[in-house]
């Protein structure tokens, strides 16, 4: 064994009475205690804080490097010919430690990347180059990761991993992630690799989380949005505050903050911001951010915010105090589906010149193209460009839940929601401090709304200006419209919804009200149309029937019901939930996903056929045709190790012992974290797997008039069914009841009117007995008199 620190070999002064100890944990940070006996005046000093300290085998297998932690602490060991001597305890951590001192900007975190990028992400969030992330490839999706607020590094990095079932580990400077399992030791009785005496085997986990199969279970989660609401209100030019008849759904306050840069800092802060190419032309000055120039080529000169922002929900985008100077050309404050460029511009404000002069304009630009009027600047004036975009699916993909039974990995989610939405853009301008009326420059539909923006401050072509701070905020699911008195329904012009200080004229709160400012009263006669989520708590229930089939045949029970909630990756809706639950009963039900255990060794009989030093993360492939097993046959199953602990006495070879705790993925938590609490407002129990019609997301109100609402819903009805209007949610069936309005087999029908505050909820079934529905319905709100 050869023990370095700061390149100084200091193997000869281990101490013999303590053991070297090295703890290896999954996706932790690995820990190495050990005790030095150093000769007063020798060569040797005393190691220090922060140096660097190197565990390697005589065969070359590196046990662990990492860097002292704490100070060596000196304990009496006794007297020698000299006088008192001493042995120092001496306590490292993993080269990750070296970023966890580091601190982390905040992040709302980022949508649709692979546990690869998040974890290379991480690192430039630290803004250290301490560890190599050149070996990170594992593509691997993990659709939402949302940062612990305040966590440090190691803790991020085991959450990205652990969603994406992968094991990290940081050695020689360098990061690796590989899928947990990838690397498997096989241990076999006949051969001799396994030792039975050093076997032991728990069924059940350990701690609380210890639980028995299950064949029938309820998962439960966050929040979620339910409802797609259009409520209607009618102005009287003085009233101010609408109360909706429910609660807005928001998401987490986590949310409302997405970015916030001030461009106050000495140089651009590259833990949260990347150039698509050439950083040159980028700065930061007295006025902001600087823009100076471009390479003239589409996408070269880009400043790119480094979190993909899931597109889903209202957002809010500014670019505050813009300045730009004649001659230039690219485009400010803009959304991408992808790689940079013109033809991915989701929504942006496109910057031209006209030749000759230089004088400057700005344009909307919708899906690639200009889309309306451009806006002539004044050379030297400041400018606000705001851009709100709103999608009424919250959540664009669905998280990842990976398993392993007894059938192998078994993968549940991640599908993508597809959805359209709109935008509205304005511009603002300022002289000498006084913003005029933000003129629109474009309020109408995108066709096409990606799962995640690429958000850019600033695509230069040729821009020469400055931005004095940009921001993007979550508002929510709101959305608000009006037309005037007499209007047609094809004529509805976007209310902004934000702050004051946004140029907006109203908001919404999570209580459950619409508030205009003052002056901003809807004009008499005006309609007001409020779009908005409701909100309900996601819950999915999955059985394995095969299970019950085969308890039942054996005479036992035939249900085994597990019901709890999932905390990573949380289960943010319940298609999400109903995935959890898919994955969690694969396992409940599996017999080998209950193993746990632990198995001790030595280097040795590892490196005799066994694949090798052991890493949590690696499988153990346990055979012994000696050992029975419940329901026939002999043990033969793989487990996935959760922690590793070494200790070393000094020896000649080395003999390095193994302590591996193993466990599947029901007797401890893996990938899937889950608790047994059970939130007050999950409604039990859930239907199993059931299976549901598209939402109405196309329905819309094509005229209101004192006796009817006419609606069309964009699509055409299910072969045996339709649409099916109630007065009352979650209360769809076959048959006539007084909650039943209305159903039509038709997409354009009429819905009639029966008070001044009707409240529709419409979804669409099939010819199925019974009948399938949509899952959530779309909700028309009409608070407007029955009489003229």
């Amino acid at each position: 064994m050869k023990i370095l620190i700061d390149n100084s070999d200091y193997t000869a002064a281990l101490d013999a009475v303590g053991s070297l100890e090295i703890v290896r944990k999954l996706n932790e940070p690995s820990t190495c205690r050990l005790w030095l006996s150093l000769l007063p005046g020798g060569a040797l000093g005393v190691p220090l804080r922060n140096q660097a300290l190197a565990v390697t085998g005589d065969d070359g297998t590196v046990y662990f490097t990492g860097y002292l932690a704490v100070s060596p602490l000196a304990e009496y060991a006794g007297l020698g010919l000299t006088g008192a001597l001493y042995r120092y305890a001496l306590e490292a951590v993993s080269d990750e430690v070296l970023l966890d001192t580091q601190l982390l900007p905040p992040s709302a975190g980022t949508t649709g990347a692979s546990a690869a990028q998040i974890l290379a992400g991480l690192v430039t969030r630290t803004g250290s180059t301490a560890l190599s992330t050149a070996g990170l490839s594992l593509a691997t999706p993990v659709s939402q990761f949302v940062p612990e607020p305040g966590a440090k590094w190691s803790v991020l990095a085991g959450q990205a991993a652990t969603e994406g079932r992968a094991a990290y580990r940081a050695v020689r400077g360098a990061l690796s992630l590989a899928q947990v399992g990838t690397t498997v030791h096989a241990l076999n009785e006949a051969d001799g690799t396994l030792a039975l005496n050093n076997l032991t085997f728990t069924l059940t986990g350990t701690g609380p989380a210890a639980r028995a199969l299950a064949n029938d279970v309820t998962v439960c989660g966050a929040e979620e949005p339910v409802a797609y609401v259009t409520e209607y209100f009618l102005g009287d030019g003085t009233t101010l505050s609408f109360p909706l008849a429910e609660a807005p759904y928001f998401g987490p306050a986590a949310e409302e903050k997405i970015l916030w840069e001030l461009f106050n800092e000495g140089s651009i802060d590259t833990r949260n911001w990347g150039f698509s190419a050439d950083s040159q032309y980028f700065s930061i000055t007295g006025a902001g951010l600087a823009i100076d120039g471009g390479t003239g080529v589409d996408g070269q000169a880009a400043l790119v915010w480094l979190d993909q922002v899931e597109a889903g929900g209202t957002l809010l985008l500014e670019a505050v105090g813009v300045v730009l100077s004649p001659g230039s050309t690219g485009t400010v404050a803009g959304v991408y589906s992808e790689a940079v460029s013109t033809v991915s511009c989701i929504a942006g404000f496109e910057v031209t010149s006209a030749t000759g002069t230089g004088a400057v304009s700005v344009a909307p630009m919708v899906a690639g193209a200009v889309a309306g009027p451009a806006f002539a600047l004044t050379v030297g004036d400041q400018y606000t460009l705001r851009m709100r975009l709103w999608c009424p699916e919250v959540e664009r993909y669905r998280q990842w839940y990976r398993v392993v039974g007894d059938a192998g990995l078994a993968v549940f989610g991640g599908q993508g929601v597809l959805a359209q939405g709109r935008v509205q853009m304005e511009i603002q301008q300022f002289v000498d401090g006084v913003g005029g009326t933000p003129v629109v420059l474009y309020d109408g539909a995108l066709p096409y709304v990606p799962g995640v923006y690429t958000v850019v401050a600033a695509n230069s072509l040729n821009l020469i200006g400055t931005i004095r701070s940009f921001f993007l905020k979550g508002l929510g699911t709101g959305w608000v419209e009006s037309i005037p008195a007499g209007g047609s329904f094809t004529g509805w012009q976007t209310q902004p919804l934000g702050t004051v200080a946004d140029g907006s004229v109203c908001h919404m709160t999570r209580t459950g009200s619409l508030n205009f400012y003052t002056g901003n009263a809807p004009a008499l006669g005006a309609i007001v149309a409020v779009n908005y989520r409701t909100t309900g708590r996601a819950v999915g229930r999955a059985v394995n029937a095969a299970s019950q089939a085969a308890l039942a045949a054996l005479g036992t029970p035939a249900v085994a019901v597990w019901t709890g909630s999932v905390t990573k990756p949380v289960g943010r809706t319940s298609a999400d939930c109903r995935n959890a639950a898919m994955a969690l009963v694969t396992v409940a039900s599996s017999v080998s996903a209950a193993w746990s255990g632990t198995y001790r060794t030595t280097n040795v009989a590892l490196n005799a056929g066994s694949g090798g030093d052991v890493w949590p993360g690696d499988a153990l492939l346990l055979n012994a045709p000696s050992v029975p097993v419940a329901g026939g046959g002999s043990l033969d199953v793989q487990v996935f190790v959760r922690s590793v602990t070494l200790q070393y006495g000094a020896s000649d070879p080395d003999v390095v012992q193994y302590a591996i705790a193993f466990s599947n993925d029901w007797a401890n938590d893996l990938s899937v974290k889950t608790s047994r609490r059970v939130p007050v407002d999950a409604w039990l129990p859930a239907a199993v797997s059931p299976e549901y019609l598209a939402n109405l997301t196309s329905l819309t109100v094509t005229a209101i008039s004192t006796a009817a609402v006419s609606v069309s819903t964009g699509v055409a009805a299910p072969a045996g069914g339709g649409f099916e209007v109630r007065r009352r949610d979650f209360a769809f069936q076959a048959g006539n009841d007084p909650d039943l309005v209305i159903r039509s087999v038709v997409e354009n029908f009429d819905i009639p009117r029966a008070t001044a505050a009707d409240r529709f909820y419409v979804r669409m079934y099939d010819g199925s007995t019974p009948p399938n529905y949509s899952e959530f319905s779309v909700g028309l709100f009409v608070n407007l008199p029955l009489s003229v």
